[in-house]
């Protein structure tokens, strides 16, 4: 799996084009959503807008030490492609994942990376959205019309992550890193950190440091508790033991094909 750097432009494209769905955001969602229209809606013109290098959201902006999911694959990845490695993964390990989808089910062609959305207006009159976006690798303004704007670029703000402004921030002598944008060449060995905040970013980035750090704190404003426990999930290992079509009384497998709620009319 090779990551996409940039979508190269078509003969086909042009300044204003339309789509019946504009996916925004080609991350786990948007990817999931781009391979359930193929399916469901075969028949609708659809593109994937994505601001990034790259798809992949989350686990593409975000390269502090250690980073992995904070809930297990077998619920967080697709019902069309069962996740078969171990239940907690690195970004590493999602981002193949994620590429696999992409290659199996030819939806490269669809997504358009390094277009920012400039602004979104919706027309009662036409029924339309209208997409103002720039290409961020050639500096082109375009513009896109679709029937259905389909929302999938999850809470973060790529950008910048938030810090607070606490009093006195300027004369701290230390260094202050955000970990949405952790500096390639930061070194903190034989340093003593402060970890602000005890959620599961934080259950992921102290292990990881701690190795090589001088001390580190977590600085919590409720308790936290954690277990250690082996990445495994037996029941999960069980059931992918048993026959594809091997059923659990009363339910599917959880390994059954997924489809929308309804098909699109």
């Amino acid at each position: 799996m090779t990551i996409t750097e940039t979508r190269p432009a078509t003969g086909q494209e042009q300044n204003s084009r339309h789509f019946d769905v504009i996916i925004v955001g080609a991350g786990i969602s948007g990817v999931g959503t781009a391979y359930h229209l193929t399916r469901q809606c075969p028949d609708k013109s659809f593109t994937v807008l994505e601001e990034l290098k790259s798809f992949g959201g989350t686990w593409l902006t975000h390269r502090y030490p250690g980073i992995r999911s904070d809930s297990d694959l077998y619920t967080f990845g697709y019902r069309f492609k069962p996740w078969i490695g171990a239940p907690i993964a690195t970004a590493e390990e999602i981002l193949s994942y994620m590429g696999e989808v992409i290659d199996e089910n030819d939806l490269a062609r669809h997504i358009r990376y390094q277009h920012k959305i400039i602004s979104a207006n919706w027309s009662d009159k036409n029924n339309l959205w209208t997409l103002e976006v720039i290409r961020r690798d050639t500096g082109e303004r375009l513009r896109f019309t679709t029937n259905f704007l389909w929302m999938c670029q999850g809470y973060y703000r790529h950008e910048k992550g938030y810090t607070p402004e606490w009093d006195g921030m300027e004369n701290f002598r230390g260094r202050i890193v955000h970990p949405q944008q952790w500096p390639e060449d930061l070194d903190y060995k034989g340093k003593r950190v402060i970890v602000i905040g005890s959620g599961a970013t934080a259950a992921t980035i102290v292990p990881a440091m701690a190795q090589d750090c001088a001390h580190i704190t977590v600085l919590q404003r409720s308790p936290t508790y954690f277990i250690p426990a082996r990445n495994e999930n037996k029941l999960a290992d069980q059931w992918r033991s048993l026959p594809e079509r091997a059923q659990v009384p009363g339910r599917r497998t959880a390994w059954s094909p997924g489809r929308l709620p309804r098909p699109c009319r």
